[in-house]
């Protein structure tokens, strides 16, 4: 996890390469007490962007089929005026 958000955060750009190394030189130890904290908010951010995925992929051919059916009622309509 952490992994992930250390490559998003590098890629944009939103911390340098020396303030990455200055954290892993000196760790804070005010940061334990938040760490539990955070984790736990991650695990519930996770499981809820998992979750949607996996609906959404999962509903995807469903919402497919009610763009077209909208698609085609409209060109009925449109046929018939």
């Amino acid at each position: 996890m952490a992994r992930l958000l250390f490559d998003i955060f590098y890629d944009e750009e939103c911390v340098s390469d020396d303030a990455f190394f200055e954290w892993l030189k000196h760790p804070d130890q005010s940061e334990t007490e938040g760490k539990i904290r955070i984790k736990t908010n991650l695990i519930k951010i996770i499981k809820y962007l998992l979750g949607r995925v996996v609906v959404e992929m999962s509903t995807k051919d469903f919402f497919f089929w009610i763009q077209q059916a909208e698609t085609e009622e409209e060109e009925d309509e449109e046929e018939g005026s």
